[in-house]
């Protein structure tokens, strides 16, 4: 959709040039574009004059006959045929390094194409910002792309307006002669500002207090507002400036962000909260992290004994040990049991067997227990020695009761034996 254009152009002087060497041109195409152009000569008396008005009007030229198809391909066919008829121009008049500048700006409908040679420039704002620029074809500005020198201390630099590129000039500008041509247009929206000026201005109207100095102002007015600060701020070279706002003929004011309304948030010094729960879809099966306990402390029990003398070990599961301390706890109170049995056992007197009897069965009469009776096996009859041994094996005095030892039983017999001997 083409937008309407407001274009306004103008040139002065300054205050301390007796003349003005620069060059401008607004020209309607055969198309409906509009073609813009700023030149800013050099080369002394008459000839920079000279050099800029002979550089715009070829430009305009070859524009008006290139086809639209492929304008950046025109614009540097137009620099190229500006630079020549410049070259031819200080043969004729005998001014060799006459030259200029050049920047241009070729709008098709909302569509910016830009090239430039030299240090004229191109601004393009939105909403009040700064958001292209073009770059300076100058040996400071070379220095700052390869860190030599700041931004500041290029300003005051002695070579800040030698060129590295012009329209004619020198032999050693010619060699490296090479039009900058952007490839991709600037998009133009309702209320952007293309700006287009010689080094008159911006040397003494910093990037960001240009477009202050026109916001909210009619696009002719702000041409005016333009020149006129920078003569009072020394208007020390000569001054042109083309504006074009698209859309409107006012400059847009500076936009402001509208302000959302304000959301409450949590107090200063408030504890933070626990996170929410993050939901798990239900596609996906919830796997839930064990809970964390606390480190077990490890204490020694001593362990206590059973009613009962059956002592039941744990089962080792698989994978596991038995620990150490249990073996030895069960150890000994199994030993334990088996000498207050033996002792319980050496307390109760043994009646004397029958003869001639395979097995007998008694019953204590104290404790009403069952006891086996001592088998008697057909054989020898004990020594004298044995059976006093036997009889007088009581405990000295003071020593509790004794632990009896049965007599060896004689080959081919059964032999009774005591739990919980050694």
């Amino acid at each position: 959709m083409s937008l309407p254009l407001y274009i306004h152009g103008s040139s002065d002087v300054g205050r301390q040039r007796a003349q003005n060497e620069d060059s401008f041109r607004v020209a309607a195409q055969p198309d409906g574009s509009r073609l813009l152009v700023v030149c800013d000569g050099m080369g002394g008396h008459e000839a920079g004059e000279v050099a800029s008005q002979v550089a715009s009007d070829r430009i305009v030229e070859v524009i008006a006959a290139s086809s639209p198809d492929n304008p950046p391909r025109a614009l540097y066919q137009a620099f190229v045929e500006a630079n020549q008829a410049v070259l031819d121009a200080a043969l004729t008049r005998g001014a060799p390094g006459m030259g200029t500048t050049g920047v241009i700006a070729w709008v098709t409908s909302s569509r910016c194409y830009v090239g430039w040679v030299g240090d004229s420039r191109l601004y393009q704002f939105r909403a009040g910002g700064l958001i292209d620029r073009t770059r300076d074809h100058t040996r400071v500005a070379q220095m700052i792309a390869h860190g030599i020198l700041t931004a500041e201390e290029a300003r005051n630099h002695p070579d800040a307006h030698v060129l590295v590129q012009a329209l004619g000039g020198s032999p050693g500008v010619q060699k490296s002669f090479k039009p900058e041509v952007w490839t991709e247009p600037l998009e133009l929206r309702s209320g952007d500002v293309i700006l287009l000026c010689s080094d008159g201005l911006y040397d003494f109207i910093e990037d960001h207090e240009l477009y202050p100095l026109i916001e909210g102002r009619d696009y002719q007015d702000a041409v005016t507002r333009l020149i006129q600060t920078a003569n009072e701020r020394g208007g020390a070279d000569n001054i042109t400036v083309i504006l074009l706002v698209a859309g409107q003929p006012e400059v847009p004011r500076t936009a402001k962000e509208p302000q959302e309304a304000r959301r409450e948030t949590i107090p200063d010094g408030m504890p933070l909260l626990a996170p929410a729960p993050v939901p798990v879809p239900v596609s996906e099966p919830v796997v839930q992290a064990p809970p964390v306990s606390e480190p077990r402390r490890r204490e020694f029990v001593a362990p206590g004994v059973p009613a009962t003398p059956a002592v039941a070990m744990p089962e080792a599961s698989p994978g596991r040990r038995v620990p150490l301390w249990w073996l030895l706890a069960t150890g000994i109170l199994m030993m334990g049991v088996g000498i207050a049995l033996g002792l319980g056992a050496a307390n109760t007197p043994a009646p004397e067997p029958a003869r001639g009897t395979s097995s007998q069965v008694e019953t204590d009469a104290g404790t009403g227990a069952l006891t086996p009776a001592a088998v008697q096996v057909p054989g020898p009859p004990a020594s004298s020695e044995q059976d006093a041994g036997v009889a007088q094996s009581g405990p000295p005095e003071g020593m509790g009761t004794p632990h009896t030892t049965p007599a060896p039983a004689p080959p081919g017999g059964s032999r009774v034996t005591e739990s919980g001997g050694k």
